[in-house]
């Protein structure tokens, strides 16, 4: 039985007049669940201290997710779909530029270095959980594809694609974690330059 005031329309929730979309309801705990991962790590995490940046109750979080775990595999699928689209989107918008599409692998703004720090710390995890390790594999093999089509587009028909974006992959992510545990900030114009140094030689591979 339904609480008073709630009634169901198309898959969506009616609360007192006020229509709540239960996937989007998800997207939003998620968001901020990779928030609060990526500042005080997955220990923080907890359904308590989530609700608390949401400035709403604790039910309001177990109405859609059963337990951290199911929460934490949810909003490790979230910050992975937001790095793909990111890389999507830069692909379209500078055709000509695949640096730009680069640049979102990299921690050099707000976003990325938000995005990177809740990677690690979920990557953490995924040495004890298996779940998560699947899940991030499967997020891995989707950035290596997206690398891999945007190289076939600038190497010869006879080159070693899979090489040249297992080599790219290792550039990024090596040029990524010294960007976070170095207390000097990194210039765009610096991580700009390294990876187009980068492109080129795996280009020629």
């Amino acid at each position: 039985m339904r609480p008073p005031g709630l009634q169901s329309d198309l898959g969506r929730v009616k609360c007192f007049g006020m229509y709540i979309d239960p996937d989007q309801r998800r997207r939003d705990i998620a968001r901020i669940t990779n928030d609060l991962v990526a500042r005080e790590g997955l220990a923080a995490a907890t359904f308590r201290g989530i609700a608390a940046e949401q400035g709403c109750s604790t039910a309001a979080i177990t109405n859609y997710f059963d337990d951290k775990r199911e929460l934490f595999v949810h909003a490790l699928q979230e910050l992975s779909a937001e790095g793909e689209r990111r890389f999507a989107e830069a692909c379209m918008d500078e055709p000509d530029d695949p640096i730009v599409a680069l640049l979102t692998m990299i921690p050099w703004c707000p976003a990325n270095v938000r995005r990177w720090k809740a990677y690690l710390a979920y990557w953490d995890a995924a040495m004890r959980d298996g779940d998560l390790a699947e899940l991030l594999g499967r997020s891995a093999s989707a950035g290596t594809q997206q690398l891999y089509d945007l190289l076939s587009e600038k190497m010869a028909p006879d080159a070693d694609v899979q090489l040249a974006c297992e080599h790219l992959s290792a550039a990024i992510q090596g040029m990524a974690l010294q960007i976070l545990v170095e207390r000097r900030p990194w210039s765009l114009a610096k991580i700009r330059g390294m990876l187009e140094t980068v492109l080129a030689q795996v280009v020629k591979k």
